[in-house]
């Protein structure tokens, strides 16, 4: 054996330690981002929920899955003010975004944030918080858990734990959505 190659193979064992190393951090600032929004969920009391109308919604979207973001936001509009966050498993250089995005990395331990945007989006007390996703990730679920409005609305998919209200529908369904959501907000007189 030569030498060029023993010192290839400790670089390649020490790539590899670094690499499990990495993974097992990663495992670690997941477990404790989850346990977080478990503690922060464990917390919540009953709520009563105010008869005042909707005059702000915020909207925590999938932007990788869903297909009919501006037909959901339009119809929205159509009962209060809306405000989107949208995300993204991954950051892309070549993706053009025109809307408020928050990625799985700006999520850091005991699901503290890393982007003011994101914090900025999780301090704001909307009338209504809805979370239009059906796969359930955690941070999604941690956007959703760790907002700050009073009233939450999940679709079909959603963790129910942390949603005051689950309308049965997919993210492909949007005018079942809306139609369902004014329903809703009716009978609990929280329209204007």
């Amino acid at each position: 054996m030569s030498f060029s190659y023993i010192s290839f193979l400790i670089e390649k064992e020490y790539f590899c330690v670094q690499l499990i190393f990495i993974m097992f951090i990663k495992t670690l600032q997941y477990k404790s981002a989850k346990k977080a929004l478990y503690k922060k969920l464990a917390t919540v009391t009953e709520k009563e929920i105010s008869k005042t109308p909707v005059k702000r919604i915020g909207v925590i979207f999938d932007a990788d899955q869903i297909e009919k973001k501006e037909t959901l936001i339009s119809g929205l509009r159509t009962i209060a003010e809306v405000t989107e966050m949208c995300y993204h498993k991954d950051f892309k250089k070549t993706r053009t975004i025109s809307y408020p995005v928050f990625y799985e990395k700006d999520f850091g331990w005991k699901g503290k944030t890393s982007s003011s945007e994101l914090q900025a989006f999780l301090n704001t007390p909307f009338d209504l918080l809805i979370s239009y996703y059906e796969n359930d990730t955690l941070p999604l679920a941690l956007a959703s858990g760790l907002q700050v409005s009073n009233f939450k609305i999940g679709i079909a998919g959603t963790n129910q734990a942390i949603h005051d209200m689950i309308i049965q529908t997919k993210t492909k369904d949007v005018q079942v959505f809306i139609k369902e959501l004014q329903t809703y907000l009716h009978i609990l007189n929280k329209l204007s």
